[in-house]
């Protein structure tokens, strides 16, 4: 849900009249980002969870003092760094705090070589999609870059479910000799097991 500006000023100009929809929809117009950023500092879904929450808390009680000439963005996110700081605080005094946030830091973290051969094997596999002949490299794009189910992709595209479904298999075949050509497929299948 995007919204413009003006319509967003309406929804501010509203909220500080404590209009419960104003707030719901400018909730679901941000919660999505709000929860992201929160989550890219604190790298723990359940602590960026509470952070979120706590922010439109923060919007519903401050509602009086937002300024509603402007976008509420800035405002939000300046909300979620101060309280995300809080938590890491708190970390450095809580030890559930800290093991909940090193958890899921340990997890997400890759070296040097990882990323250079996630990066390299993408490379190759762009190269590969690349080679593709185009109506297949369109259903290939359609259902593997942008999420389209195979319907989907064959409603948009004006064809037949099956006509996708063989397109796709043709298509992983070719990416798939294109990478045992070049070397790439021995990385994969070495570093996911």
């Amino acid at each position: 849900m995007r919204l413009s500006i003006n319509r967003e000023i309406e929804l501010l100009e509203k909220l500080k009249l404590q209009d419960p929809k104003a707030f719901s929809q400018l909730y679901t117009l941000y919660v999505k980002k709000i929860y992201a950023y929160a989550l890219g500092i604190l790298k723990s879904p359940s602590l960026a969870e509470d952070v979120t929450q706590d922010t439109f808390v923060k919007l519903w009680e401050h509602a009086l003092s937002i300024k509603s000439d402007r976008s509420i963005q800035p405002f939000l996110f300046t909300i979620v760094r101060n309280l995300s700081l809080n938590v890491i605080k708190q970390a450095s005094k809580q030890a559930f705090i800290s093991d909940e946030m090193f958890s899921h830091v340990e997890s997400q973290q890759e070296d040097g070589l990882q990323y250079t051969e996630r990066k390299q094997t993408g490379e190759i596999i762009g190269k590969a999609v690349d080679q593709l002949p185009p109506q297949r490299r369109i259903i290939y794009d359609l259902c593997r870059n942008y999420g389209y189910s195979y319907k989907q992709t064959a409603d948009k595209l004006g064809i037949k479910d099956s006509t996708v479904n063989s397109q796709m298999v043709k298509a992983l075949k070719t990416i798939k000799d294109f990478m045992v050509r070049n070397g790439a497929l021995l990385l994969i299948l070495f570093y996911t097991k």
